[in-house]
């Protein structure tokens, strides 16, 4: 059976590779169609034309208008042929959506890789058959079907390594993979999609693999791939228990030395309680460059809001730990919560003022489909608007003012494709692989450049919030000649300095990756060109991998793609009016020269707003942003 997988591939979406690797290995023939933005959609409608099945991964609700019209034209080419919508959204709204959009024929529920698999070998597709498979639902005789839940795959080193296929991933001139240690969160905060997922299925919601097995597939990439940087996008890489952090850490330790890897730089994600010195030591001299704390407020009652358990200071001392430590560190304000008041958006502000030194994003819960936030707004009677975007009113009235007038003037900063402290924060990656894979003056240099740049914008970010803040405060009649002289004030200035803050910060980037790319002998107008000067030894470590992995790329006919990196997306406003005909935080600036796509840094991205009149054309993996009106259900 060939099988389309369609979805958002730009950080490799290790959630379709992981399906394609399980549809291959029971005997089926995969395919992963990149449907990264809007204007991909002719070339995935293309490249999805000869399948027998249409599987959308359907994660981010934000871009679910995309998916379903691009399943909506699959559909009407061959009317014969079944749809299937998987993912987040889609298994947290499945009746809605099979209810509203007849180019579905069924959603997959939580995990697919038994159940895509087991959907393939069916002989026919009836209702008597799809009734036998476990975690779907679908339309029968009598309505929608929901069969019984299929439990969680409890030994994830059962499954196979996900599917490897396309282009090479550089990030500065360093081949990099992006991994799976876990499945699953340990925590169960209101406003988050992923552990209402996995609230969906039986059995353990967090799962760990063994540090032996994850030491085999990084050694696999490490000597077959060429690859030196390996991004982990577990939402708990570590778990509240120091000792039992220590223990697997030092297990997955002597497996990496075992297997001959050396050099190695290391991302990834944990809770800020869970950032112990000693802990960390390890993983700085395992490799590790960088982090993404979820931190989400700089108050106990944002914290509260968001019903994230942690502590105010645990986020101080999480950041403090990684600054000493020179650790890469990036981290999301929600300051647009449920219960925020200027009150409590001036202690956030002032608690980004205490940790500068960082990259960071502002953004707004957003109350995606089934998490307990959307409930409480709806049972608040504050929610707005459908299933397919919900959004809510503010408890303070001015802080509804702070938003609307906002949500316009902080586009270009926070949620737009190409938002300034997108741009600070890929490119902050950008420096920490930079500083850990090369040596030398320039680059130290450069590092310190782009810290100082991004000092200034973390300060004039701050700025600008607090004199919004101060405006609506002050004037809280939306009509007032005066605030509105002064948010024009306000408007006036965003465009110039944002402006120049992206021209500082493009060119930072430009010169680190030039500089990168001349230390391995490579020129990005001419990926596949062979080093023209200085002798192997004067190379950086990673150098001859560089090559391996673009040899290897070049052999199957893909050119190597140097990658942005991670970028955890907090979520785009779905309420904006904004057009935004690019993409989300995630996406790739366009191309800057013949050879490779630089897209600039790894990043947690936000997501923009979700409500009415938003329209947005990119979309990418961790936060996609789709047209989501509130009014056309």
């Amino acid at each position: 059976m060939r099988v389309a997988l369609i979805g958002p591939d730009l950080e490799e979406n290790l959630s379709i590779r992981y399906l394609s690797s399980a549809l291959a290995s029971a005997g089926h023939t995969p395919q992963i169609v990149a449907f990264d933005t809007v204007a991909d959609f002719e070339r995935a409608r293309a490249a999805a034309a000869d399948a027998d099945i249409i599987a959308l991964s359907m994660c981010y609700q934000i871009r679910a208008r995309e998916f379903l019209d691009l399943g909506a034209a699959l559909k009407a080419d061959r009317p014969d042929r079944t749809v299937i919508a998987g993912g987040h959204f889609a298994s947290c709204a499945a009746a809605e959506l099979l209810r509203d959009y007849p180019q579905l024929d069924l959603v997959v529920i939580h995990e697919g890789e038994r159940t895509l698999a087991e959907l393939a070998d069916l002989p026919r597709w009836t209702p008597e058959t799809l009734a036998g498979v476990r975690g779907i639902v679908f339309r029968g005789g009598d309505g929608i079907v929901t069969t019984p839940p299929r439990g969680i795959v409890e030994d994830l080193d059962t499954l196979p390594w996900p599917d490897r296929s396309g282009p090479a991933r550089l990030i500065v001139g360093v081949p990099t993979a992006y991994m799976m240690g876990s499945r699953g969160c340990v925590s169960d905060c209101d406003y988050c999609a992923i552990s209402t997922l996995h609230r969906l299925a039986p059995g353990k919601r967090f799962r760990q693999r063994d540090p032996g097995q994850i030491a085999e597939e990084m050694s696999w990439l490490y000597h077959e791939r060429g690859v030196r940087q390996f991004v982990f996008h577990d939402d708990n890489f570590l778990i509240p228990s120091v000792q039992r952090n220590l223990d697997r850490i030092d297990a997955l330790d002597r497996a990496i030395r075992r297997a001959g890897l050396r050099h190695i730089g290391l991302v990834l994600k944990c809770r800020p309680a869970d950032v112990e010195p000693e802990v960390f030591r390890r993983l700085r001299e395992m490799g590790l460059l960088r982090v993404f704390l979820g931190i989400e407020s700089g108050t106990p009652e944002g914290l509260a809001s968001l019903g994230r358990r942690q502590t105010v200071a645990d986020a101080h001392r999480a950041l403090q730990v990684c600054e000493d430590l020179g650790i890469s560190t990036q981290y999301t304000i929600i300051m647009f919560h449920p219960e925020a008041t200027p009150r409590t958006m001036r202690a956030d502000l002032s608690f980004v003022r205490d940790h500068l030194a960082h990259p960071l994003s502002f953004c707004r819960a957003e109350a995606y489909a089934g998490t307990p936030l959307e409930r409480r707004m709806i049972e608040a009677s504050r929610a707005q608007g459908t299933y397919m975007a919900h959004t809510y009113r503010y408890s303070d009235p001015v802080t509804e003012l702070i938003w609307s007038s906002g949500r316009e003037l902080l586009a270009s900063r926070c949620w737009s494709q190409t938002n300034l402290l997108g741009q600070i924060v890929r490119v902050d990656h950008l420096a920490a692989a930079f500083r850990h894979f090369y040596e030398g003056r320039d680059v130290d240099a450069l590092v310190m450049d782009f810290a100082t740049l991004e000092l200034e914008v973390n300060s004039d970010t701050a700025a600008l919030l607090e004199d919004l803040i101060a405006i609506c405060d002050r004037v809280p009649e939306a009509g007032s000649p005066e605030l509105q002289r002064g948010l024009a004030e306000l408007r006036e200035r965003e465009r110039n300095a944002a402006a120049t803050f992206l021209g500082r910060v493009c060119k930072l980037r430009e010169a680190m990756h030039a500089e990168a790319y001349r230390r391995i002998g490579l020129a990005r107008s001419t990926p596949q060109a062979a080093p023209q000067q200085g002798k192997l030894g004067q190379w950086p470590r990673h150098a001859a991998a560089a090559f391996l992995a673009i040899g290897l790329a070049s052999c199957g006919g893909d050119r190597p793609r140097a990658d942005s990196g991670v970028f955890e997306a907090p979520p785009p406003p779905m309420d904006s009016g904004f057009v935004d005909d690019g993409g989300a935080i995630e996406a790739p600036p366009p191309p800057m020269d013949s050879g490779f796509v630089d897209d600039g840094g790894a990043i947690e991205a936000p997501p923009p707003p979700m409500d009415s009149g938003f329209v947005d054309d990119g979309g990418v993996f961790e936060a996609p942003p789709p047209p989501m009106d509130s009014g056309s259900d």
